[in-house]
């Protein structure tokens, strides 16, 4: 249920024109990988930080980084992306820095998560969960008929 708050949230407030950054021309279906914040609870409080986002993506770096050489080439991001969908919704090109072509841990973990613009309301770098369930009250109705739980599988952030 909170993945489906989340993602009407997050729908009502790219329709709002507030978002500029990378997620503003994410479908719908993009949008509900963005739901999946909850996931990067790494300690299972009910609050994601910025810090347990760091930590998610570094996890899913070093599980990407086949050849261990400290950088994602496209072909590995690509594959990481298949883990979580934001990745794939941002884009290889938002965390290649210095677009040389990989991406370095400092610049996939050190990057702003476009997620938290859209849902940490008070910029404190944490996503509460009165964040994520209080953008109930600001979705369009439309974006009410979303009932559809989001598939997960088994891997935190996994899609």
């Amino acid at each position: 249920m909170r993945s489906v708050l989340v993602l009407a949230g997050a729908l009502a407030l790219t329709g709002c024109g507030g978002n500029t950054g990378p997620l503003a021309s994410a479908s719908p279906t993009d949008l509900k990988f963005v739901a999946a914040v909850a996931t990067w609870d790494m300690n299972h409080d009910g609050t994601v930080t910025c810090s347990e986002w760091k930590q998610y993506a570094a996890g899913l770096f070093k599980d990407a980084d086949r050849d261990r050489d400290g950088m994602l080439a496209r072909q590995e991001f690509e594959a990481m992306s298949r883990q979580d969908r934001l990745f794939a919704t941002i884009g290889f090109a938002y965390f290649d820095a210095d677009g040389d072509g990989r991406i370095t841990l400092a610049e996939l973990a050190d990057k702003p998560n476009p997620a938290f613009a859209l849902l940490d309301r008070n910029g404190d770098c944490t996503i509460s969960p009165n964040e994520r369930i209080n953008l109930e009250s600001k979705r369009p109705d439309e974006s009410r008929r979303v009932s559809d739980p989001i598939p997960r599988s088994g891997r935190p952030g996994g899609y």
